[in-house]
């Protein structure tokens, strides 16, 4: 048991290692932008397991299991090495399909779907207004530099924790949450924990975003015959 721990607490400590390197000296908790947390990586991965989780465990399907030095077996394929073999190779694939939504307190920052930021950028392109953002129109859906970590983050997440997620799959009640089996119980210190408590209801907004939002989109909109409307994400 204690072997265990010290073994969780190595990979838990090398995890926030490396996070750190990531982080540049000049770090700012105000910029949506900032490379994700240890928390926020595995808030996210933790979310993208039991989402695939919940869809590949519809299925009733029987497969056959085993070869080599094991006799073969059929079995459910909800309860399948397979089915976690596949979900676990998916999953960090899943964290690139996020954007940063700029307009969002802390860990909301990380969502799938477009920002209400690029959403308007967008929308001025298309009524022919030139926007310039340094970087050419088609590689604007382009996964950004952080969510680029927050994929690299994952992968590391997965292969030292393979076991945990495993145990978990196969060994516990599945109605205990994976955040807070790996997460909660062996990623994250208690202080580490608190992005795990924060969800999206439309209100947690970074401040003046909602009363500044209507001059924000004026400014945006400018004169389709001016200069380049210029906007940092």
């Amino acid at each position: 048991m204690k072997a265990d721990v010290y073994v969780f607490l190595f990979l838990g400590l090398t995890f926030q290692i490396i996070c750190a390197n990531e982080v540049s000296e000049e770090y700012d908790p105000g910029n949506p932008h900032r490379n994700p947390t240890k928390c926020e990586v595995c808030k996210i991965v933790a979310d993208e397991l039991e989402y695939l989780m919940t869809e590949t465990g519809k299925t009733h399907e029987v497969i056959t299991q085993g070869g080599f030095d094991r006799p073969q077996k059929r079995v459910k394929y909800t309860q399948s090495e397979i089915r976690l073999i596949e979900v676990l190779e998916s999953v960090c694939e899943r964290v690139l399909e996020y954007n940063i939504h700029a307009e969002r307190k802390d860990s909301r920052r990380f969502a799938k779907g477009t920002s209400e930021t690029m959403e308007t950028l967008k929308n001025l392109v298309n009524k022919g207004v030139n926007v310039e953002l340094g970087i050419p129109l088609s590689m604007w859906d382009e996964p950004s530099a952080a969510v680029t970590k927050a994929n690299q983050y994952c992968h590391f997440l997965i292969e030292n924790y393979e076991e945990v997620i495993e145990n978990w799959f196969f060994k516990t009640d599945h109605s205990r949450e994976l955040s807070e089996y790996l997460c909660v119980d062996r990623v994250l210190s208690k202080e580490e924990a608190v992005c795990l408590d924060e969800v999206w209801t439309g209100k947690e907004r970074v401040h003046g975003t909602e009363e500044e939002g209507d001059e924000e989109s004026s400014n945006l909109k400018g004169d389709p015959g001016s200069k380049d409307t210029k906007d940092e994400l």
